[in-house]
């Protein structure tokens, strides 16, 4: 999963961030439906009969004072000044209070400054009064009042002005109500004051959540937040599996550096710890090698030359003995040191004893290979006029402490008697030849025909037991 998304990361970014703006745009719910009819508000034109009627005929016997007064009321109405004739017709209710026209158009001047819940209150009243010339008026305007208000109320008086033939509002009503079905949700009745007064019913269908304005400007955020998010991530994840991967072609080197260097059990516990104790292996195979009369050699040969034929040498030693999977211990001079056995080796005794004869099989082969490189690297040398190379060869089997000392320039090396007798086996063979001792000929016999030399006198060891092999 995490690869797919570091590898398609920046396609899926930009998805996230398509999908977001598409849902912004394809989520927007329905516009808002507005019913605009004359038939909803005819009190206009009731209005203007009205003020006929008071400026005739007088108003329902009142006195002249009353009748200016409301008329003063109206005018200010008919001009769509609501606020000043909200301020009139309260002034007039208080000296004249049973006065249903003036009460009636006291509660529209709420309605149309956008105070519904109160003009409900006042016109509702009015609606149920069947003395009251405007009742049809007041139902039609109360079930306005209520769809901002209180809509189940609403649907009824909506519903019973359609079902009523005698209502002047009841084509107005059925519109309403067909519209309401087939558009479910929220309607409310708006004003719109002008040169020209409208009004007008507006039904928003009902919402889903996700087509909220909060639910898609939350998506349209978070959408290509989230790309983005995805696409930094991708990269910074990206940079990271470069850094580290260069870090670890360079820890790749450093540990082929140091393996190079030093066994791998005492390479691992360097960089483990810092440091590395030494320890003894109670059966190590340990091989000197060098070459006979090399002081006559380097005599012949120019430095650059010597040192040149010795590289050659000692990269074939290199090869043979990483084949034979033993361990390169140093280069003394012209001398060769290598070991097999200082691996950890098992515990079982059966089994100890096959590892130390295997190791020292293994080390006696190697020999014989370098013997056998050097057999043509001499007739090339031959070829070119140049001295021969004959290596003497000395081995000897036992137990060695092996590790580091020191804090600087890392060596391993191996420390023992086994190490000094190994020494002593290879300073009394000859060139061409593999010189073993008696333990290592114990090891080795079922493999290899040997030669006893008998008891060989070896410096500061006495006589001790040699063998040629093959």
């Amino acid at each position: 999963m995490k690869q797919n998304l570091i590898k398609y990361g920046h396609f899926i970014a930009i998805g996230l961030v398509l999908v977001g703006l598409a849902f912004y745009l394809f989520s927007k719910p329905a516009q808002p439906r507005r019913l605009e009819s004359e038939l909803y508000q005819p009190e206009q034109d009731k209005l203007a009969s009205i003020l006929d009627e008071i400026k005739v005929f007088g108003f329902a016997g009142s006195p002249a004072n009353q009748q200016d007064s409301l008329a003063v009321a109206l005018d200010l109405y008919g001009a769509a000044n609501y606020t000043e004739a909200q301020r009139s017709l309260e002034t007039y209710l208080t000296a004249y209070p049973a006065d249903k026209t003036a009460r009636f158009y006291f509660g529209m001047t709420y309605l149309y400054l956008n105070s519904p819940e109160k003009a409900l209150k006042i016109i509702s009243p009015l609606s149920e009064l069947r003395d009251f010339d405007m009742q049809d008026d007041a139902r039609w305007y109360s079930a306005l009042a209520a769809a901002s208000t209180d809509q189940p109320r609403a649907l009824g008086l909506f519903s019973a002005l359609a079902k009523d033939p005698n209502s002047k509002y009841q084509e107005a009503a059925k519109a309403v109500m067909n519209t309401v079905l087939e558009n479910p949700g929220k309607f409310s009745f708006q004003v719109e004051s002008g040169e020209v007064l409208k009004c007008s019913l507006v039904i928003a269908p009902s919402t889903p959540w996700w087509q909220a304005g909060w639910a898609r400007s939350l998506v349209a955020i978070l959408f290509p937040i989230g790309g983005a998010s995805l696409f930094f991530w991708r990269n910074k994840v990206k940079k990271l599996e470069l850094a580290n991967a260069i870090m670890g072609v360079e820890r790749d080197r450093s540990d082929a550096l140091l393996l190079n260097i030093l066994p791998a059990e005492t390479a691992e516990e360097l960089k483990k710890y810092g440091h590395s104790d030494t320890r003894r292996h109670e059966q190590v195979t340990v091989l000197f090698c060098d070459f006979q009369g090399f002081t006559n050699i380097a005599e012949e040969l120019g430095p650059e030359e010597l040192v040149n034929n010795l590289g050659t040498c000692f990269e074939a030693y290199d090869r043979i003995i990483t084949q034979q999977g033993l361990e390169k211990i140093k280069t003394v001079g012209d001398c060769y040191i290598c070991a097999g056995g200082l691996e950890p080796i098992s515990t079982n005794k059966q089994t100890s004893e096959i590892t130390a004869a295997d190791n020292a099989v293994r080390v006696v082969h190697a020999a014989q290979q370098m013997l056998a490189f050097l057999k043509e690297f001499n007739i090339r040398q031959a070829g070119m006029g140049k001295p021969a190379f004959h290596a003497r060869i000395g081995i000897h089997s036992g137990p060695v402490v092996a590790g580091i000392v020191g804090i600087k320039k890392y060596a391993y090396d191996i420390w023992g008697d086994t190490v000094n007798i190994a020494a002593r086996m290879e300073q009394s063979s000859e060139g061409g030849q593999i010189n073993i001792s008696g333990p290592t000929y114990e090891l080795v016999k079922s493999h290899f025909a040997c030669t006893y030399r008998g008891k060989v006198e070896a410096k500061g060891k006495g006589a001790v037991d040699m063998y040629f092999v093959g």
